[in-house]
């Protein structure tokens, strides 16, 4: 009989060490390590501190929502200097963790059993949806207060052209116009031009646009939550139920017939 030896579970990195620590803890020891302050990550992360502390000390369920925690983890991951995808990935791992263990139940539960659980359930499901609701709007909230800046000064008028000077030419329009209607909530990643970055989220409503000479790469938390304009044209997303990554979007994408009318 031929006896087959399973190789045993790859350690976690928290798990190393001859220690077990919790994600959090090994997160926030990959902060510290580099000597960064988590003030300077909410800064420039436009991140709310509190929700950065929770990640840190594995209160997840602080959080809106899972897309978002999924989401905050790229940006804090990005910062730190770790691999945003592998932090993401210990993440899901550390959940999928948490609730292992459970006993089988020893017996069949009674109709009426079941109804009670199920009424109890969908209650839960809707406290936890009005708790997301609250905390995405408070989260976005204190976003916009502290992103807030004074009003520019108004500049002076130019000066006059002499008589019969040329009148300077006029500025370069942009060839490429991206408007993001967001319907659902949705965080957005986009870089122009392969320069200018941005990354935040935005809430039912809202629009965002996106002007480029050449290029926009797009990457959306919540897809089916975003509809698409390209220089004043329906664009069909991929397929997506959740989050499209580094989507790009190019006058020759255009060309080729990739802008159409969804449907």
């Amino acid at each position: 009989m031929t006896t087959v030896k399973q190789r045993p579970p790859r350690p976690r990195p928290w798990e190393q060490g001859g220690e077990s620590v919790s994600f959090g803890t090994w997160l926030r020891r990959q902060r510290e390590v580099r000597q960064i302050v988590l003030r300077d990550i909410a800064d420039s992360t436009n991140i709310s501190i509190r929700y950065l502390e929770a990640l840190e000390h594995d209160r997840f369920d602080a959080l809106p929502a899972a897309v978002f925690a999924k989401g905050f983890l790229r940006e804090y991951a990005r910062y730190v200097g770790l691999d945003p995808d592998e932090v993401v990935n210990n993440f899901l791992a550390a959940q999928q963790a948490g609730g292992e263990g459970a006993d089988p139940p020893l017996e069949a539960p009674s109709p009426r059993r079941v109804r009670d659980w199920s009424h109890g359930l969908a209650l839960a499901l809707v406290v936890l949806g009005l708790l997301g609701a609250v905390a995405a709007l408070a989260f976005y909230a204190e976003r916009r207060r502290g992103g807030s800046r004074p009003p520019p000064a108004i500049a002076a008028p130019p000066p006059a052209l002499p008589t019969g000077a040329a009148p300077p030419p006029p500025a370069a329009q942009a060839a490429l116009r991206v408007v993001l209607d967001f319907t659902e909530d949705s965080w957005v990643e986009a870089l122009t031009d392969g320069q200018r970055r941005l990354s935040e989220l935005h809430v039912q409503g809202e629009s965002l646009q996106l002007d480029a000479q050449e290029s926009v790469v797009l990457s959306l938390g919540n897809a089916k939550g975003v509809r698409v304009e390209v220089n004043g044209r329906p664009f069909a997303l991929p397929a997506a139920d959740g989050e499209i990554r580094d989507l790009r979007i190019d006058l020759e994408s255009l060309d080729a017939g990739a802008a159409k009318e969804p449907g």
